[in-house]
């Protein structure tokens, strides 16, 4: 199962990844989602990175906290937060873990490194319930366990569209569903994945299915900063914005796109996930576009870009160009 998810309008999400480079091999989006190209570098996982901007609006006194429950088929599933910009929204839910099988499945994913969770939602304004949001973007869910109760967090960028303008909002998970490992790795093994080209399919091994709804006010935050630009080495026409959830951030590098351009990027000198992001050739040089989760509230942080030429199979990487971004204090 992709790291990526991709939703449409029929309620679908569906794992992406923008440039298409890493579509070489199938399982290299796992690759891409879950490790540092083999390099030993500890890394923060997206729960994590959700939960440092909640906290950095709780900080601004953003309301976030809620504590609204559905209950559909004998499952509470409860919507503790909530938090959005025109462009991207994040959400919290829980509910109890009681289910032994989903509990077995849950720690052989956790066991082999992975947190991602597959969740279907959908986002409606004003009780307009043939009018799904949720559309032209990406999510990245991921979940945490702590005692008897599951934690999930999803958040959601659009590519160009934004939220509709103050309004009250209804929240629909419609499905949540895991993979057996076991299963995975023998199909896998069978598809002999190592090789360019390979695929494999594995079947979904419990499913929660529902109509969880929640009704929000919709208090977008509103905060920007223009990020601070410094050790630029090899990287041209920086262009970044920032608001309380994301920062999106443009350049160039002196290089053809066939040179198969990767990113890293490094929190405080943290490798974190690696966002998707758009290239376009510009004769011998190569146009980058990415958003990723530098929020405008964080005055400390700083963020270091690298730009990577790889080879087919993402094993070998050597860098182009590098630059650091911080959201100075004004």
């Amino acid at each position: 199962m992709n790291q990526t998810l991709k939703q449409n309008k029929k309620k679908h999400n569906r794992y992406i990844v923008l440039t298409g480079l890493t579509l070489i091999i199938g399982i290299i989006l796992i690759a891409v989602y879950e490790t540092s190209l083999g390099k030993n570098i500890k890394k923060e996982d997206v729960s994590s990175q959700s939960e440092t901007l909640t906290k950095k609006a709780e900080e601004n006194l953003t309301p976030a906290e809620l504590n609204l429950t559905s209950t559909q088929n004998g499952r509470e599933i409860k919507l503790t937060k909530f938090m959005a910009t025109k462009k991207k929204f994040i959400f919290d839910y829980q509910f109890k873990l009681d289910d032994e099988r989903l509990k077995e499945l849950l720690t052989k994913q956790l066991a082999a490194g992975s947190n991602y969770q597959s969740i279907h939602f959908s986002l409606f304004a004003d009780s307009d319930m043939s009018n799904d949001l949720v559309g032209g973007g990406i999510s990245f869910p991921a979940f945490r366990i702590e005692g008897d109760t599951f934690y999930g967090t999803a958040n959601f960028t659009y590519d160009s569209k934004k939220l509709p303008d103050d309004t009250n909002l209804t929240l629909q998970i419609s499905q949540l569903s895991w993979e057996d490992w076991d299963e995975r790795r023998t199909a896998e093994a069978q598809a002999n994945v190592s090789e360019a080209g390979s695929s494999f399919t594995v079947p979904t091994a419990l499913q929660y299915d529902g109509d969880w709804r929640f009704n929000i006010t919709y208090q977008p935050l509103t905060q920007t900063s223009k990020p601070q630009i410094t050790k630029v080495n090899n990287i041209e026409d920086i262009k970044a914005d920032s608001d309380a959830l994301q920062t999106t951030v443009a350049f160039t590098i002196p290089v053809r796109a066939e040179t198969m351009p990767d990113l890293e990027i490094y929190k405080d000198g943290v490798k974190i996930k690696s966002p998707s992001f758009t290239t376009r050739p510009k004769g011998d040089k190569t146009q980058f576009k990415l958003s990723f989760d530098m929020s405008a509230l964080d005055k400390t942080s700083i963020y270091k870009i690298q730009v990577n030429s790889v080879d087919e199979i993402k094993q070998q990487a050597t860098e182009i160009g590098t630059f650091d971004m911080q959201n100075k204090v004004s």
